[in-house]
Parts: structure tokens; C-alpha cells; sequence
């Protein structure tokens, strides 16, 4: 394959991993935002229940702890996601700029004479 071949490899594949990154990245967003109005939804529905200070403070931190391990889980993803991406495109650059080893241009081993 000559170079020019090679770089219209690269170029294609950079275009899908990119575009694969993105709509997956579009994807966990969407899935993000759904999570976060199902659980305002939710715990809204629990504050008519609250009857005093404590239930209120208990509520509170409960919303805040779920609202924080979803964060972090989202975030754990989306660094997957890029990480991988990061690594296919990487894999593409080494593929795409690494030497050719022809026939010609391996190295002879030479035979060893016997005594």
C-alpha cells in the first residue's frame, strides 16, 4: 500500500472512530439528562411527605448522594468512551505511518559454517 493510500486509510478511519465517539458520547448524554429529571422527579414527589426539619435534611442528603454517584458514573463512562477512542485513533496513526516490510528489506540471516 503506498502513502497515499495509507493516508486515505487514516483519514477514513479517524472520520469513523470520531464519529462513532461522538454519537456515543451524544447517546450517554441523552441517557444523563433522562436520569437526572427521573431522579428530580422522584425525590420531588417526596417532599410533600416531609413533615419536619430532620426528614427534610435526611431527604436532602439522600438527593445529594444519588445526584454525586451519578455523576461520578457518568463521568467513568465518558472517560471509558474517550480512552478507548484515544487508543483506536493511536492504533491508527502506528498502522498508518509504520514502515512496510517488503521482501527486500528484511534482514538476510546468514548461515553459519560448520567446523
Amino acid at each position: 500500500m503506498n502513502m497515499i493510500e495509507k493516508q486515505a486509510e487514516l483519514g477514513k478511519s479517524l472520520y469513523e472512530i470520531n464519529s462513532s465517539a461522538l454519537n456515543q458520547m451524544a447517546e450517554m448524554s441523552r441517557k444523563n439528562i433522562e436520569l437526572y429529571f427521573e431522579v428530580n422527579r422522584s425525590f420531588g414527589e417526596k417532599l410533600p411527605e416531609i413533615k419536619e426539619v430532620g426528614s427534610f435534611m435526611s431527604l436532602q442528603q439522600e438527593y445529594g448522594e444519588t445526584m454525586f454517584n451519578n455523576a461520578r458514573e457518568a463521568m467513568e463512562a465518558q472517560t471509558a468512551l474517550m480512552q478507548s477512542a484515544f487508543e483506536e485513533a493511536r492504533d491508527a496513526i502506528q498502522s498508518a505511518f509504520a514502515p512496510e516490510v517488503t521482501e527486500s528489506a528484511k534482514p538476510k540471516v546468514k548461515a553459519k559454517k560448520a567446523a
